[in-house]
């Protein structure tokens, strides 16, 4: 019997051994699991930045205002007949 009983205690730490130190056991699957919400945050990051620029695209197609304040904002142009004063600090 006390063989037996050995043999289990034995079989059992083994098995313990692998679950938590083995391929596939519990510290790689911790490990795993964050290596998931880490992309799972940069992918909502994404998808926030994917539909701002959809919007974007969107304004720009449907009406001259949003083409206008770009180019006002990043190319620096103005109307004809407007003045451009610029303040410097």
């Amino acid at each position: 019997m006390k063989p037996l009983l050995v043999l289990l205690l034995v079989l059992f730490l083994v098995l313990q051994y692998k679950f938590w130190f083995g391929p596939g056991g519990f510290s790689e699957t911790l490990h795993l699991r964050h290596e998931v919400a880490q992309q799972q945050s940069k992918e909502d990051v994404l998808e926030q930045r994917n539909a701002i620029l959809a919007a974007d695209i969107t304004s720009l197609k449907k009406g001259k205002g949003a083409i206008e304040a770009r180019a006002r904002t990043e190319l620096g142009m103005i109307k004809r007949g407007e003045v451009f004063y610029q303040v410097v600090s």
